[in-house]
């Protein structure tokens, strides 16, 4: 595990607070790839009846992990163009964990994929996004680069 990569997910994640009331953390992070976990609650549930985790939440784990794969390779937060979800099979209660990893880095956009698995490791869903690569705003903190990363800025 790489701190300042893990360090950097962190911030992007809690910056959100969507992914706060989530309760999404990074559990591990490197250049162009993270992984991001949840843990399962019944405010997540979609069907009482057979007490599945709502479809909007995968696809947010989903989203979420593409996304800050591509934001620890340009070192600042990206927004999501397109995003495209399989849902593979129910999630049931428990923990969610989703790994994002970068499939192409281009100098104005980026494609990125992630998997998010159960904790018996069973594939839940997959996705793959594409992302816009541009430079920071001004005045952007919570994104800012760690110390002696080797991070290559966007172009």
């Amino acid at each position: 595990m790489h701190t300042d990569f893990r360090e950097m997910a962190d911030r992007f994640v809690q910056r959100s607070p969507f992914n706060r009331w989530l309760g999404m953390s990074c559990t591990d992070a490197e250049e162009g790839r993270v992984v991001l976990s949840i843990k399962w609650r019944e405010e997540l549930i979609s069907s009482p009846e057979l007490q599945s985790t709502h479809g909007g939440i995968l696809a947010a784990m989903v989203d979420c992990a593409a996304d800050y794969a591509i934001a620890l390779s340009v070192g600042h937060a990206v927004p999501t163009m397109d995003l495209r979800i399989d849902y593979h099979r129910m999630a049931t209660p428990g923990d969610l964990v989703a790994e994002g990893k970068v499939i192409n880095l281009g100098k104005r956009f980026g494609t990125a994929e992630a998997r998010v698995h159960d904790m018996k490791g069973r594939l839940i869903a997959s996705g793959r996004g594409l992302y816009l690569v541009r430079a920071p705003e001004h005045g952007t903190t919570a994104t800012a680069l760690p110390a002696q990363s080797h991070i290559r800025p966007a172009q």
